[in-house]
C-alpha cells in the first residue's frame, strides 16, 4: 500500500512537470508567433505552477530526474528571450517615431488650441 502511494504522489508530480512543460511549451509557441499580449498571462501561470511544484520537498531521485528537463524549459526560455530580444529591436524605431509623432500631436494642439 505504501508504495501505491509513493507512485501515485510520483504520477502527480510529473502531472505537475508536464503542466510546467507544457505552459512553456506553449509561451515559446506565443513568443515564436509574436503574440506578446499573451505572453505575459502565460508566464505567470507557469510561474504559479512551478512555485507549486517546487514548494514541496524535492527528493535526490526527483532531483537528478527534474535536472535534464529544468535543462529543456532554460533553453525553451532562452529561445523566448531571443525572440523578444529581436523584437524589441525590431519595435525601437517604430517606438521612437510614435513618440516622434505624438510630441508634433501635442504641439499641433498647442498651437491650434
Amino acid at each position: 500500500m505504501h508504495r501505491a502511494v509513493e507512485l501515485h504522489a510520483e504520477s502527480f508530480k510529473d502531472d505537475a512537470w508536464y503542466a510546467i512543460l507544457h505552459a512553456t511549451e506553449e509561451l515559446l509557441k506565443a513568443a515564436q508567433n509574436a503574440s506578446w499580449d499573451d505572453l505575459s498571462q502565460i508566464a505567470a501561470e507557469r510561474d504559479a505552477l512551478i512555485r507549486d511544484y517546487f514548494s514541496k520537498p524535492v527528493t535526490v531521485d526527483n532531483a537528478l530526474r527534474v535536472r535534464d528537463k529544468l535543462e529543456q524549459l532554460l533553453a525553451m526560455d532562452d529561445q523566448v528571450l531571443g525572440l523578444a530580444r529581436k523584437e524589441k529591436t525590431n519595435l525601437l524605431p517604430a517606438l521612437k517615431s510614435l513618440s516622434q509623432n505624438k510630441k508634433a500631436i501635442s504641439s499641433y494642439q498647442t498651437i491650434a488650441g
